[in-house]
């Protein structure tokens, strides 16, 4: 009966010992690269060094697994020396190109061998071999997928650091089952992430701490109310004043409620819920802080919302934060529908670091770099005299909301003692200035002195004419369109103060 070959190609030597007794317990013979096979040597384990299989004696400036014999030994469905298990961990893009380590992982998978690439990995082969004496093979078939995707994800990074070129791989590793997709038919769904990722925020390092399996939904409308967090810390960090309490209360990953407080962050709850108290119900908070038991039981109930609308409770379906305490946890976790989540990089949340972002379409996908404008009023076109500094939250949180949210297009947001007060969208700016008007009165808003901003330019004076009457003190609006000067003049005759951002930089998201 033939050999039954392992073949250890791998420079990371912690348990090859064990490994390596396992194989040869069971009568395997192991073939290995130069350290690998003088570890094994050193262990007691009969070992082939890789030159010596090959019966190579010249020095070739390639890695020696490429050798003909070795890629026979692989593929061959018959003959007398087969290997039948691949250990390779290719070395990490920081230290270069393997070509060889991908390509070896490779030609297992076609002979249809067991390729493994990873130490946790190996650790469950051995332990079927020691107990079964050989691989099975839904195994086998997993970590033949899994040593694809590794060699796909490689290569995927090298065309990325290649630079901007037609030509695109996306590679990702599921992460979390997740309940459904948008709609419960819509199965089965998960989240997937991109082993290139260094983000602190990337979806799978959040840490849920309680609460049901979340759907794509949930996922997708945390991601988005993260971002509108992301976005207004960014912008309190370029102003260079410091970043205060933030609560985003959002719907659908849009901001229905969105508050910032220098001292009180319980204050900055009540007010963030308080936005839109119908619209937050069911929804999502994310906050740039540690909640405690005292903030969980504002999430929780609220009595003035029994007195207006006949039930105290929130039904919050999303909270997260960079810490929660023990007693905030307990409290927020006794809903199962509700998802707790933790992420230390809340606390001071970046914007994303990745060069693209992408949307799926109908037999593709949309390229483009990750929408990352700041708010800077050193770079707007201000009005006279400039802002006030009293005006300068109710602005940013107004602008973080327009540019972060969809609730149609052409988004319009009011804010007013640095709470969200009013936000709309629509086909046209002027009906999104009257939904978000109409949406601020219907709670009892007043919008005298208060703040707006829009993430389209104003093409005519109707949305303009809203804000000013609805009394609106100041605000931020892209420049451009065909009547940008009447639209100044109006400003300026009606007293608002209102700085232009440039043009190329509109708030439009999530098309």
């Amino acid at each position: 009966m033939p050999d039954r070959i392992a073949l250890f190609s791998v420079s990371d030597l912690r348990e090859i010992a064990g490994f390596g007794a396992v194989f040869d317990g069971m009568g395997w013979k192991i073939v290995a690269t130069r350290d690998a096979c003088a570890a094994l040597r050193a262990a007691g384990i009969p070992a082939v060094r890789i030159d010596e299989f090959t019966g190579t004696t010249e020095q070739y400036p390639f890695p020696p697994t490429l050798h003909p014999r070795v890629e026979e030994a692989l593929t061959a469905p018959e003959g007398k020396e087969r290997i039948e298990l691949v250990y390779d961990i290719p070395y990490p893009l920081e230290r270069g190109n393997d070509v060889g380590g991908m390509t070896l992982l490779a030609l297992a998978v076609k002979g249809g061998r067991t390729a493994v690439a990873a130490r946790e990995d190996m650790a469950r082969v051995a332990a079927m071999i020691r107990e079964r004496g050989a691989v099975p093979d839904d195994e086998r078939r997993r970590l033949a997928a899994k040593a694809l995707h590794l060699i796909g994800a490689h290569y995927a990074a090298l065309l990325d650091r290649a630079g901007p070129s037609p030509y695109d791989l996306l590679a990702g590793i599921e992460r979390t089952r997740l309940a459904h997709g948008e709609n419960p038919y819509q199965e089965p769904s998960a989240l997937f992430a991109d082993p290139r990722s260094g983000d602190p925020l990337a979806l799978h390092r959040y840490e849920q701490l309680s609460g049901e399996p979340p759907c794509f939904t949930n996922m997708a409308d945390l991601d988005s109310a993260a971002a509108t967090l992301c976005l207004l810390s960014a912008a309190y960090r370029k102003l260079g004043v410091g970043c205060p309490y933030i609560v985003v209360a959002a719907k659908h990953g849009n901001a229905c409620g969105l508050s910032v407080d220098r001292s009180d962050p319980l204050a900055a709850i009540e007010r963030a819920l308080w936005g839109d108290p119908l619209a937050i119900w069911g929804g999502e908070v994310v906050v740039n802080f540690e909640l405690g038991a005292a903030h969980a039981e504002l999430l929780l109930r609220s009595a003035r919302r029994d007195e207006r609308f006949g039930s105290p409770g929130w039904m919050l379906d999303i909270v997260a934060a960079p810490a929660v305490s023990p007693g905030a946890a307990a409290a927020l976790g006794q809903r199962k529908r509700r998802k707790l989540f933790r992420n230390p990089a809340l606390a001071d949340p970046p914007l994303p670091t990745e060069r693209w972002s992408y949307r799926g379409v109908r037999g593709g996908f949309l390229r483009q770099p990750p929408p990352t404008y700041v708010l800077d009023f050193a770079g707007l076109d201000l009005p006279p005299g400039g802002f006030g500094a009293s005006s300068t939250d109710d602005l940013l949180v107004a602008w973080a909301a327009a540019y972060t949210s969809i609730h149609g297009g052409n988004e319009v947001a009011l804010a007013s003692s640095g709470t969200l007060v009013g936000v709309g969208g629509g086909p046209s700016t002027v009906g999104a200035a009257e939904t978000a008007v109409g949406r601020a009165r219907a709670h009892g808003h007043d919008l005298r002195a208060a703040a707006f901003a829009a993430d389209a330019f104003f093409p005519y004076l109707d949305a303009p004419r809203v804000l000013a009457d609805a009394g609106c003190a100041c605000g931020l609006v892209p420049a451009g369109g065909k009547s940008e000067g009447e639209v100044r003049s109006f400003f300026a005759g009606r007293g608002l103060k209102v700085g232009f951002i440039p043009e190329r930089y509109r708030g439009f998201c999530r098309h």
